[in-house]
């Protein structure tokens, strides 16, 4: 049985959340607010924008009497779940949903997809869970409310036929990574154009590998505990202040490029001067001759054979020349760059990257609104600063991935961003379509 029910959300009283929660959060006072659950009214009219293809697709069935349709969409997708910040968990058996009773004693929990999520909130985060753990969650719970208090509600009535349905549709439709790869843009909830968008569309690609919608800075990525397990694994952030750091040495493309655009400016020089291309071999001497030099000033050994270690920082300089002309052969043979182009900068690397981090540290509750947005125009602003384009932008950041993972074969690191931009640059709805660079 399914209905679309208009009668009581899943909370009548939002005290209970401040119940269930210690406010000792200090991080998250700042951005204090009300918008603990979504609430997204539909048009007098009927006209309603669903953010994405899973909310379309959910208002299309909501009426069926048959769930299966609207079930294999969550399938597909997973749900999210509130919960206290305190009682959050990795593995959903062992985390505490909020149960709401809604009299009559009918108990019901309230499950929503990602693109109607609020903003982060400091109290309550949400739980991404597939429907086979869900099932886990629901234990003696009798109401299963799917979006409540949006368009695309739908009230499931739950019973052994109706877990038992939700489990055959897991095993069906659930694929891991389904969303990766795809550009996702949404149609309505969405960040307005300015600064914070433009600082969003810088980290589309991550956006896109990830499968999350690009042009929101209400980020709960796959759920809080599996943010916080992945910028851990990643970046090796546990605390606010290991996101601080990670943040601003983004910022300032301190974590891999900065050291690239360091050779890359000897030949950017080179090519200013004599106004033509630049071969391997006057790209090196350059490079050696300049750095030996600045070396010099400082009264150490400067000449070779003098200062071993200055020798190994000149060989691994010249190995980057050669690996970065490597990559570009390959990219005009690609044409991601025209015939004769180059790589000025790999600034796009960490400063890409700073956006998704901006985004990270929001769904980890490691920092403010206010310090998100902050980084997001910072960045924005140092994009403008450095290319031209999104093309150049976008080939920036590809090439400071390839160098990166240059030893990595785990992945094809280079193809898979390489798909990613033509994509970016291809698709009617992507960022570098919508969004001017400038």
């Amino acid at each position: 049985m399914t209905t679309s029910d208009d009668g009581p959300g899943p909370f009548d009283d939002f005290d209970i959340v401040n119940d269930l929660v210690d406010s000792g959060y200090a991080v998250g006072e700042a951005d204090d607010h009300d918008e603990v659950l979504p609430r997204i009214e539909e048009p007098a009219d009927g006209a309603w924008v669903p953010p994405t293809s899973v909310e379309r697709l959910l208002y299309r069935d909501k009426d069926d009497p048959d769930v299966s349709a609207y079930l294999s969409i969550l399938a597909t997708a997973g749900v999210y779940h509130p919960v206290a910040i305190t009682h959050a968990h990795h593995e959903p058996a062992k985390r505490q949903p909020i149960i709401a009773d809604l009299g009559d004693e009918l108990r019901a929990m309230s499950v929503y997809t990602a693109d109607v999520l609020p903003r982060p909130h400091p109290k309550v985060v949400y739980e991404f869970t597939t429907l086979r753990g869900l099932v886990q969650l629901l234990g003696d719970v009798d109401v299963l409310l799917v979006n409540p208090e949006t368009p695309c509600q739908n009230a499931l009535q739950l019973g052994d036929k109706m877990t038992q349905l939700m489990l055959e549709l897991h095993d069906e439709y659930w694929e891991p990574g389904y969303f990766s790869g795809r550009i996702i843009t949404r149609q309505s909830n969405a960040t307005e154009p300015g600064a914070l968008l433009h600082g969003l569309a810088c980290g589309a690609q991550l956006c896109v590998t990830n499968g999350y919608a690009w042009n929101t800075t209400e980020h709960h990525g796959n759920g809080y505990s599996a943010e916080l397990a992945l910028i851990e694994r990643w970046w090796d952030v546990k605390v606010r202040e290991d996101w601080l750091e990670i943040q601003q040495r983004l910022l300032d493309r301190g974590v891999g490029s900065s050291a690239w655009d360091d050779v890359l400016r000897t030949r950017n020089r080179l090519v200013d001067h004599f106004g033509g291309p630049v071969d391997a071999a006057q790209w090196q001497q350059y490079d050696e001759s300049g750095f030996r030099q600045y070396v010099a000033q400082t009264g150490a050994p400067a000449q070779p054979g003098a200062n071993p270690e200055l020798d190994a920082v000149v060989a691994a300089r010249g190995e980057l020349i050669t690996r970065i002309l490597r990559y570009e052969e390959r990219f005009r043979e690609d044409r991601l760059l025209p015939d004769g182009g180059y790589v000025r900068s790999t600034a796009a690397w960490d400063l890409g990257r700073a956006s998704a981090m901006a985004r990270w540290g929001r769904s980890t509750r490691f920092c403010t609104q206010a310090e998100m947005f902050d980084a997001l125009r910072a960045l924005s602003q140092e994009a403008q600063r450095r290319y031209t384009s999104w093309e150049e932008f976008g080939v920036g950041y590809i090439l400071g991935r390839c160098i990166q993972f240059d030893d990595d074969d785990s992945r094809n690191w280079y193809t898979e961003a390489r798909g990613i931009h033509e994509q970016l640059l291809s698709v009617e709805q992507s960022p570098w379509r919508t969004v001017p660079f400038r």
